[in-house]
């Protein structure tokens, strides 16, 4: 249960109810705050988070591209993340980081540029009962109307708290038109991705995406795309028209929690979940996140106890 887990607090663990920072910080009421999920996975040299150090350096500069001084060094925050999985014994579910503005603060801009760190840790299906990990059914994608921000209208390389109310507004909408996950379009119409999800479409056994100048650099999917090259899989990352969704052979989600995740149908258009392609790298993740696939362990920073 949450009530029992500890989160890790500018150097402290404290009890998950005494985590608390005030109602009018800066970060709370500005959406200042910055930070990353991780997953863990149990593996036969035991728990680890996967691709921690890639996290940690987008972390980095989402801090860059806000202005805001991170307290720490990315030793320090790996050090701050493995700590706080061993202090929960968890063996599966997330680690989040999170780097804020805690001082009261009725300016847009923060004045006091003191920033506080805490890790939390926690398995959502154990303490939440939600379907975070694999078992969650083929997800069932519908096109928003709201739309991706423009690069020029904030950093949407930053991984900030304020950058996801399109999203949240983007998945709300489609769960009420009886969907569960949206595909979003940038300002131009170009496909972009999902709510908190990069997108993928399979078209003739060959790999889509979206650039990286209309989406956030997504360390899942940057991991897919080096798995798919190296399985012998063309990948394309190019600008799509809203159309490409209803010629794909095969389409998938991917995502920190999912990994890979199978889309059933976009709108009205019904697709194999998985497909071949899909399937072969839901195996290939499987493996790699079992610490099974020996050229990728590198990507598992292992959880001392």
């Amino acid at each position: 249960m949450l009530s029992k887990r500890k989160i890790w607090l500018n150097g402290s663990f404290v009890p998950w109810s005494k985590a608390t920072v005030h109602l009018m910080s800066h970060s709370f009421t500005r959406g200042s705050a910055i930070f990353e999920v991780m997953s863990v996975h149990p593996t036969p040299r035991g728990p680890a988070v996967f691709r921690l150090d890639d996290h940690l350096g987008r972390l980095q500069n989402s801090a860059k591209l806000i202005d805001m001084p991170l307290p720490l060094s990315l030793r320090a925050l790996h050090n701050a993340a493995l700590a706080t999985v061993a202090e929960n014994r968890l063996d599966r579910g997330i680690v989040k980081l999170i780097c804020y503005y805690g001082g009261v603060e009725f300016e847009v801009i923060p004045n006091q540029k003191t920033v506080s760190v805490a890790v939390v840790a926690a398995n959502p299906a154990r303490d939440l009962g939600t379907a975070y990990y694999a078992g969650r059914a083929p997800a069932r994608a519908a096109v928003s109307r709201w739309r991706k921000y423009h690069p020029q209208t904030v950093p949407i390389h930053c991984k900030a708290a304020g950058n996801y109310l399109s999203p949240m507004l983007a998945k709300q909408e489609v769960r009420e038109r009886g969907f569960d996950i949206p595909i979003m379009l940038d300002t131009q119409g170009f496909i972009a991705e999902g709510a908190t999800e990069s997108l993928f479409l399979v078209k003739n056994r060959r790999i889509q995406t979206a650039p990286l100048s209309l989406v956030l650099p997504g360390i899942t999917r940057r991991s897919v795309i080096e798995v798919a090259r190296r399985l012998g899989y063309t990948v394309l990352e190019k600008k799509m028209p809203r159309a490409e969704l209803f010629r794909a052979d095969e389409a998938f989600y991917t995502s920190t929690s999912q990994k890979v995740w199978p889309i059933a149908s976009i709108e009205k258009k019904k697709l194999p979940a998985p497909g071949p392609v899909t399937a072969q790298l839901l195996e290939a993740f499987q493996k790699i996140t079992a610490g099974q696939d020996p050229r990728f362990r590198k990507w598992l920073a292992v959880v001392k106890r």
